[in-house]
C-alpha cells in the first residue's frame, strides 16, 4: 500500500506501480489480440495468358480434391477468387486454404492461425499440396518465402 491518498480520496491510495502494471497488462493483452500467431505456406503457379484456360480449372480441381481428402469444408471469402476452404479446430485455432488468380499466376495460400507450429492436418495438407503442385506444374511451380 502506498502512503499516497487514493484518487477517490480513501486512505492507503493507489501506488504508481499499480497503475503502471495495469497499463502494461492492457498493452500486452492488446498486442496478443492484435498479433495472432500463425504459420503459413504460399505457393505459386506461373502461367502464360494462353495457358489460363487449362491451369485455372486444374488449380481449382487440385484444391478441391485436397480439401476433401483432408476434410476441410468450403467457405465463401471475397479475397479468394478461385477456391476457399476452412476448418475450425475449436474456436481459437483454425486452418484457411485460399486459391486466387494473381496476375499471370495462381496463388495457393495455407494459413494455420493461433498457433506457432503446424498441426497434423495443416502439415499434411501443406506437404501434399506442395508435392502435387511441383509434380503437376514442374518449373511453373514456386514456393514463396
Amino acid at each position: 500500500m502506498s502512503d499516497l491518498p487514493a484518487r477517490d480520496g480513501r486512505p492507503g491510495g493507489d501506488s504508481p506501480l499499480d497503475s503502471r502494471m495495469n497499463r502494461l497488462f492492457l498493452v500486452l493483452l492488446g498486442l496478443q489480440v492484435a498479433c495472432d500467431p500463425g504459420v503459413s505456406a504460399n505457393y505459386r503457379v506461373s502461367m502464360q495468358p494462353t495457358e489460363a484456360d487449362s491451369i485455372i480449372p486444374l488449380s481449382g480441381a487440385i484444391a478441391n480434391e485436397l480439401a476433401q481428402r483432408h476434410s476441410i469444408g468450403p467457405q465463401t471469402d471475397q479475397r479468394c477468387s478461385l477456391a476457399d476452404y476452412f476448418v475450425d479446430f475449436g474456436g481459437t485455432h483454425w486452418l484457411d486454404f485460399c486459391v486466387t488468380r494473381v496476375g499471370n499466376g495462381v496463388e495457393f495460400q495455407l494459413f494455420e492461425f493461433r498457433t506457432t507450429h503446424w498441426g497434423a492436418k495443416g502439415d499434411s495438407l501443406r506437404h501434399e499440396l506442395r508435392d502435387t503442385l511441383a509434380i503437376q506444374f514442374g518449373p511453373r511451380f514456386s514456393e514463396a518465402r
